[in-house]
């Protein structure tokens, strides 16, 4: 796979998984060789295992951070300061957008941004 076809399958998603690109008769291990080598020349950014970013020049639409954290984990949802930024019931620039989720995940910074995790238990409703 070209870089270029790879742009002709994602450039209007703001992220995209590894499984969209493993369709058809291509070879599992180019492509995850192939996503590699751009990851290290700057062409991807890597969210976590398996999610993919565009990087600038190259994207056409930058991914929001809401989007891309409901990704990293799914399951989960913006909540606390990122939440009450976002609605300006806060004065307050959040730089880390904060998740609550009921797995035990802590936190993640990618290229994109830092993600927080809080755990929240699932009896507790």
């Amino acid at each position: 796979m070209e870089f270029n076809d790879l742009l002709s399958i994602v450039s209007d998603l703001p992220t995209f998984e590894t499984g969209l690109l493993l369709s058809g008769g291509v070879s599992p291990m180019a492509v995850r060789k192939q996503i590699s080598r751009w990851t290290k020349a700057g062409k991807l950014y890597q969210l976590r295992r398996g999610l993919y970013s565009l990087a600038p020049p190259y994207q056409k639409v930058q991914p929001h951070p809401f989007l891309v954290a409901n990704q990293i984990e799914t399951g989960s949802y913006v909540s606390l300061q990122s939440a009450l930024a976002f609605f300006g019931m806060i004065p307050e620039h959040v730089p880390v957008t904060t998740s609550v989720t009921t797995a035990a995940r802590q936190g993640i910074q990618t290229p994109i941004g830092q993600f927080d995790y809080r755990h929240i238990q699932v009896d507790g409703f």
